[in-house]
């Protein structure tokens, strides 16, 4: 493995990236979660499923800037139609990715021209990044909200066609990360998976407080850990935690794993939840010559 690569998965581990590159982490992870979500709706809604989710993104961002006026000072009095759009992208950092503007065409768009970047810029200068990248985790969260709310008058069985998206975007995420990072998961897989399920659950703040253990020999383990930050926001309940649970599933699939979700605060109560690790069992059907 390079060094660079080393370095940065026990950065990983160790949970000491700089506040500044968790922030474009998590820009980054919501730019991938929008694309991926257009490219799930495009055999339903075609080329009308960007437009169609940057109208329903727009509510979400909606949301959310109500929780920015009342959280951040500066931008408590800030009520022209430009402002929202304008703060938002640079949070997504829409400047550095312009094919992701997209996003925010329902909004009127991102920043155009030096005169809006100017302002966008000094719209969330005052926020630290780690105010930034707190913000943007919820978004996450905040999003599948109203997708699971609104999206259903658009495609049908949208749940479903979400959590095979999540599934799907976290196995490829696992195959990259192996490959990236050289990880190996023939002596112990369940440890194998449940680094690479922190790692994306540390950029968007899954369980900050966990714990977890493996048995390397009977290939099973578990993962523990406090609520994410989007867990009391209005509307979440325990069919979001499924639908994100698929992203979890795909990555143990990665490694050979079946993904059980034994435990969510908005089912079981209490202040954790919990997934189990289990090999994946083939089932062979008995034939009748064997009967």
């Amino acid at each position: 493995m390079r060094l660079d690569a080393l370095l940065v998965r026990e950065a990983y581990k160790r949970e000491r990236i700089p506040a500044r590159v968790r922030w474009w982490l998590a820009a980054e992870g919501m730019r991938d979660w929008y694309r991926v979500v257009a490219r799930g709706l495009e055999p339903a809604l075609g080329e009308n499923a960007r437009t169609i989710l940057s109208r329903l993104g727009a509510r979400m961002f909606e949301r959310r800037w109500s929780v920015l006026q009342g959280s951040v000072p500066h931008l408590a009095d800030v009520n022209d139609a430009r402002a929202m759009p304008l703060v938002m992208s640079a949070l997504y950092r829409i400047r550095t990715v312009p094919k992701a503007a997209w996003i925010f065409e329902a909004m009127g768009g991102s920043a155009r021209g030096p005169i809006e970047h100017a302002r966008a810029a000094r719209l969330i200068l005052p926020m630290r990044p780690q105010a930034r990248w707190e913000e943007v985790t919820v978004h996450l969260g905040e999003l599948l909200i109203v997708l699971t709310e609104d999206l259903p008058a658009h495609v049908p069985h949208a749940r479903k066609l979400l959590g095979d998206v999540c599934f799907a975007m976290g196995e490829r995420f696992a195959q990259r990360v192996k490959s990236i990072f050289d990880i190996e998961s023939a002596e112990n897989a369940p440890e194998a998976a449940i680094e690479v399920l922190r790692m994306s659950e540390y950029v968007f703040r899954v369980n900050p407080k966990h714990w977890h253990d493996t048995d390397a020999n009977a290939s099973t383990g578990f993962l523990e850990g406090t609520a994410c930050p989007w867990y009391a926001r209005p509307g979440w309940n325990g069919a979001h935690c499924g639908i994100f649970g698929q992203f979890q599933s795909g990555i143990s699939s990665a490694f050979g794993l079946r993904y059980h979700l034994a435990q969510t605060i908005p089912k079981h109560g209490g202040s954790t939840c919990r997934v189990d690790l289990k090999p994946i069992q083939l089932r062979v059907k008995r034939s009748n010559i064997d009967a």
